[in-house]
């Protein structure tokens, strides 16, 4: 018997995932990995409240992930994940995502190509549906991170235009 667990991620993510996974379905974590790390010390075992009605199918918006099997945790017993725990689980899937995009598309080959074709391009070969809503989200999650990077701050502020920059000379001229 498989034991899994359902948590929520943006379609990009999840589709990113099950291909880094391997392209199964529910997803498998891969042994050693950052997401089966955080399952291995979070997981617990499922609550004796009398409320509490297990969850068989992933709503809509959630993924399946298959719990791995742990040497010192048995999954029959420990396959809840409580949702603070469920936060951590995502907050490292989408960190991962983030370092594999900037460490793919911001290379050397890449800064001469136009951004839209080399982010379509990174998309499918890493298993996510070319649409608007998945291009312009990772479109723009590339673009803050260039932006944390760029000298003198000019993807972040328009403080190198001219006509900032006179407004910020009069303001200073104001003040004093």
């Amino acid at each position: 018997m498989t034991y899994t667990i359902f948590i929520f991620l943006e379609p990009y993510l999840a589709q990113w995932l099950q291909h880094e996974s391997g392209g199964e379905y529910p997803i498998k974590l891969k042994r050693g990995s950052a997401e089966a790390d955080i399952l291995q010390a979070t997981l617990l075992p499922q609550p004796k409240a009398d409320g509490y009605i297990p969850q068989f199918k992933p709503e809509e918006g959630q993924v399946e992930i298959a719990l791995p099997y742990f040497k010192g945790k048995d999954i029959r017993t420990y396959n809840y994940l409580p949702p603070k725990a469920a936060m951590a689980l995502r907050e490292c899937i989408r960190n991962r995502f983030r370092v594999k995009l900037w460490k793919d598309l911001y290379t050397v080959g890449n800064i001469t190509k136009r951004t839209d074709i080399t982010i379509s391009e990174w998309m499918v070969s890493n298993g996510i549906v070319n649409d608007d809503r998945n291009w312009n989200t990772i479109a723009k999650i590339f673009q803050r991170q260039r932006a944390v990077y760029a000298p003198n701050k000019r993807l972040s502020t328009r403080c190198s235009t001219k006509h900032r920059k006179k407004t910020q000379n009069i303001n200073t001229t104001l003040e004093d």
